[in-house]
């Protein structure tokens, strides 16, 4: 089974952006694209068809496999369970939001993030698409923080990108050991794919500012961080969210840690 990018469609410009990025990241893969529209009840079928089509002819999609699917359920809570059931190798999905109501639609991509096993590439309405050459990856004391990086180095190595890991200072030598541990542990995925990397600590009081300045003085193309819920740390589900709606609109590569599954479809994908 050849490789398959899921692009849930809503028909709003977020969407369009998200079909944009995911068009010209199969520029280098050459993937199937499958254009996902959700529908409530079979009585829209007709119209959300049509409407899917219309959508799907405005994109250039050149000599790229694609499919249009309409399916009945329930939007947020159902694109995972596709992904999932077409053993999709991403979903690329768009996200939007008005100052004051950034939270709100963050979240909605994080409900979508926790019900799949399949790495989500999340892009903001503002995003504008760059060959992906620059990448951090954010690094906690959790041993989930680190689960995407097989995502990222895959990524990395297949457009010859560098990837930044970056964790918080600690002074406690507990905290510092986990840290460090985790760090090792994403070195050595690196190094198996022959990744360019370099490894930052950054003050954890006020971490998340502290990682987009980062972002913007590294000209930084894609943040990669693990979503998780249980946790007391600061890369909590908030964290993630904060990232994906964050204010430089850099796209975010997430994957859920306790729902993670083999990743055979991505390595076909970018391998």
């Amino acid at each position: 089974m050849s490789a398959n990018i899921i692009i849930p469609v809503d028909f709003t410009k977020a969407a369009e952006k998200a079909a944009d990025f995911a068009i010209q990241l199969n520029s280098k893969f050459n993937s199937k694209l499958t254009f996902l529209h959700i529908i409530d009840s079979e009585d829209n079928r007709i119209a959300a068809t049509a409407s899917l089509s219309a959508f799907v002819s405005k994109l250039s999609l050149g000599s790229f496999v694609s499919e249009q699917l309409v399916v009945k359920g329930k939007f947020l809570e159902d694109i995972g369970k596709i992904a999932d059931a077409s053993d999709a190798a991403l979903v690329v999905m768009g996200t939007h939001g008005e100052r004051g109501m950034q939270k709100v639609f963050g979240s909605y991509a994080l409900r979508v993030v926790e019900s799949s096993k399949r790495p989500l590439f999340i892009v903001q309405e503002e995003s504008q698409f760059h060959d992906i050459k620059t990448i951090v990856q954010t690094i906690d004391l959790e041993k989930e923080s680190v689960q995407v990086i097989r995502y990222a180095a895959a990524l990395a190595k297949r457009f010859q990108a560098k990837v930044h890991l970056v964790g918080g200072k600690h002074d406690d030598s507990q905290f510092k050991s986990k840290v460090n541990t985790n760090m090792l542990f994403c070195i050595d995925q690196l190094k198996e794919q022959g990744v360019e990397f370099e490894f930052h600590f950054l003050e954890r009081k006020h971490f998340d500012d502290n990682l987009i300045a980062f972002c913007k003085e590294n000209k930084v193309d894609l943040l990669a961080a693990t979503h998780y819920q249980s946790t007391f740390y600061a890369f909590s589900d908030k964290f993630v969210q904060h990232l994906i709606m964050n204010e430089l609109h850099i796209p975010i590569l997430t994957v859920e840690s306790a729902q993670t599954s083999n990743s055979g479809q991505f390595g076909a994908m970018f391998g």
